[in-house]
């Protein structure tokens, strides 16, 4: 529909964003997403997720892991490599 509207627009990115309360890397991690206007779904570990489900989806335990498009970027030194080389 966007193409039909727009031809030229771009798609919006699709970020998930995989958290803890109270970690400073997470919030880190938000804000980048915050400040490159990519609007993001998160989920918080114990209310949304378990650990178990964390590792089956990113192969990772720890917090932040953010994905872009469905690709895995990783944790928030991942995400600020990823601002600091791609075109968002």
């Amino acid at each position: 529909m966007l193409r039909y509207i727009n031809p030229e627009a771009a798609k919006p990115k699709c970020v998930s964003i995989f958290t803890k309360v109270g970690c400073p890397f997470c919030a880190k991690a938000k804000a980048m997403l915050q400040e490159h206007k990519l609007p993001y779904e998160e989920m918080v570990l114990g209310k949304d997720y378990t650990v178990r489900s964390l590792l089956a989806v990113a192969g990772a335990t720890t917090v932040p892991q953010v994905f872009i498009d469905g690709r895995l970027v990783g944790g928030s030194e991942a995400l600020e490599a990823y601002f600091a080389t791609a075109a968002v």
